[in-house]
């Protein structure tokens, strides 16, 4: 699995990754394969299934923000837009089975996105995907409102230290508005 953690500031979006990659029994440390990519104006974390993941980050291209209610912007531009991609690659998200989860920032606001193509938004910055991240958000929770760079890597370490699916070396990408 995978250790996904993100806070979603006044002005600035945080994201953390681990760069283990899980497959079966086999762990694979992949600091080559980041699970956090910049995609235009766009952070994008991926967690879960390596198909779809690898999708979105080298197939996918993110409409440009037009300003409008983030929340709509993700139900009418965001998902649709992800839809086609997989379609357009011959992915199909409705099989049984599939499973992954996403973390998308833009204009300083996150996103989880499940591997129905729901929406979700936290209402108090936090967010955490895969294996490690109850590890990760419970080492996070009394922080916020301050949580920096160094909160998010001591976050991962914790994540680390108690889940076998999640390693260094970890990954850090802030995006500010």
């Amino acid at each position: 699995m995978t250790t996904l953690i993100a806070f979603q500031g006044p002005d600035f979006a945080i994201l953390g990754a681990d760069s283990q990659v899980t497959d079966g029994d086999k762990r694979i440390i992949s600091p080559s394969t980041p699970k956090i990519v910049k995609l235009k104006k766009y952070l994008l974390a991926v967690s879960g299934d390596c198909r779809p993941g690898d999708i979105l980050t080298y197939n996918w291209t993110p409409p440009a923000y037009d300003g409008t209610n983030p929340v709509t912007f993700m139900g009418r531009k965001i998902i649709p837009s992800i839809i086609a991609a997989f379609k357009l690659q011959g992915f199909d998200y409705t099989k049984e089975g599939i499973s992954y989860s996403y973390l998308l920032a833009f204009a300083g606001n996150i996103f989880e996105i499940g591997d129905d193509l729901s929406v979700t938004q936290s209402e108090d910055g936090l967010y955490g995907v895969g294996s490690g991240s109850a590890y990760a958000l419970g080492a996070l929770a009394g922080l916020v409102p301050n949580v920096g760079r160094a909160e998010i890597l001591k976050a991962l370490a914790i994540a680390a230290k108690y889940d076998i699916n999640t390693a260094k070396p970890f990954q850090i990408e802030v995006q500010r508005v």
